[in-house]
């Protein structure tokens, strides 16, 4: 699926070619008592910019690196994660951040054995928290929000969680009991699942991407 998805003409969506990003991130999948899961890391409250939002881990590209080599180059530094226990599926189709002054694309992995988020060690200065929330939680809990800015005008989903499984917060370090995933993140993540797992996660029928 991720290899065979159209042409899209949603203005957050650019190209099938990652050539032209400075950023790349990881969308983890994971297996966690049973239940097909996406990792994302909540943002330390003490950061200068999107502190407290919540995402997936990665970052800026550095020269020569390939997209794919940023995120879990990045996802490493942030929480611990080795390279050798994540199996690529693929990229998504880069995404615009919303002030339109650079790409971002998402790489999709997979995270091979649960018991690795036990032993996750997470860099405290950049990432507050670690969980996962299984894919039909979010299937469940998404909703719609409009944007209009000068630019461009476009729908995307929010995802409100209580259902989501903590495997890291930093000591002393409050963490609400509803995650809300918006913005760039919910960009890519409504893409993943709207390809990943298409008989569970339907809202593509509203937000259309392709």
């Amino acid at each position: 699926n991720l290899e065979s998805a159209p042409p899209s003409k949603h203005p957050r969506l650019v190209s099938d070619s990652d050539d032209n990003s400075a950023m790349s991130v990881l969308i983890p999948l994971v297996t966690v008592d049973g239940r097909d899961s996406v990792l994302l890391t909540k943002r330390s409250i003490h950061l200068r910019s999107h502190r407290g939002e919540v995402c997936f881990p990665g970052g800026r590209k550095e020269p020569g690196e390939t997209t794919t080599e940023t995120a879990l180059r990045e996802t490493f530094e942030e929480i611990g994660l080795d390279s050798k226990n994540v199996e690529i599926w693929g990229h998504l189709k880069s995404v615009i951040r919303r002030q339109a002054d650079f790409i971002v694309t998402p790489i999709v992995g997979h995270i091979t054995d649960e018991s690795i988020l036990d032993r996750l060690i997470v860099n405290s200065d950049e990432v507050q928290s670690v969980f996962t929330i299984p894919i039909d939680e979010l299937a469940r809990n998404a909703s719609l929000t409009k944007f209009n800015s000068k630019k461009m005008k476009y729908t995307l989903p929010t995802f409100d969680s209580t259902d989501f499984k903590v495997h890291h917060n930093a000591s002393g370090e409050y963490l609400h009991s509803t995650q809300r995933v918006w913005g760039l993140s919910a960009v890519m993540l409504h893409q993943a699942l709207t390809l990943l797992n298409p008989e569970v996660y339907k809202h593509d029928l509203i937000v259309k991407f392709f």
